[in-house]
């Protein structure tokens, strides 16, 4: 049997409040929240060890269902310690930023990252796009359809004709820059 004061957590939600907590989002978050956050760990304010970076993080402020845009209210900002073994590889440091899509539930205090938040999409599946190549003074310049949802960056397939399939990246809202 467990005591009254004690109460079983899972991993996550326990996770979840040591980054809280290291984080300082205590204060951020409601009442009730605040004060299940535990407080921060004495060697996060000291200095680091070798494997260990600083890093600011976002962070949910409110809890988002998948499909949900994320608002300024929805994003807070966290600096924490993580263990890096990868030397010259910096971590991803790629912070959510408003008008991303949640493509899950996420809890307060879940870190902000991909795959959990995307890019809004700029090309809809389906969809004319303009698809353009150039090589040095030359242009040419193509109508087709994607064969993709895609967001800024990323790749997408362009089909000019029943038999013409082409490859590029989406560089605005319904154009692709051929490869």
């Amino acid at each position: 049997m467990h005591s009254p004061t004690h109460r079983p957590t899972t991993r996550a939600a326990a996770s979840r409040q040591s980054l809280l907590a290291v984080a300082g989002l205590a204060g951020l978050l409601p009442m009730g929240l605040a004060a299940q956050a535990p407080r921060a760990r004495p060697d996060m304010a000291g200095a680091l060890r070798a494997d260990q970076r600083r890093v600011t993080v976002a962070v949910a402020l409110r809890p988002l269902g998948r499909g949900d845009t994320l608002r300024a209210e929805d994003i807070g900002v966290a600096d924490t310690v993580i263990t890096w073994r990868w030397n010259g590889i910096a971590p991803d440091t790629t912070r959510a930023q408003v008008g991303w899509i949640a493509r899950r539930p996420i809890a307060v205090g879940d870190v902000l990252r991909a795959p959990a938040v995307t890019p809004p999409p700029v090309i809809a599946s389906g969809t004319t796009v303009t698809a353009v190549w150039q090589d040095g003074p030359l242009t040419l310049v193509l109508s087709g359809v994607a064969t993709n949802t895609a967001a800024l960056g990323a790749p997408v397939g362009v089909r000019i004709d029943r038999t013409r399939r082409l490859d590029g990246i989406a560089v605005a809202p319904n154009t692709v820059r051929l490869r």
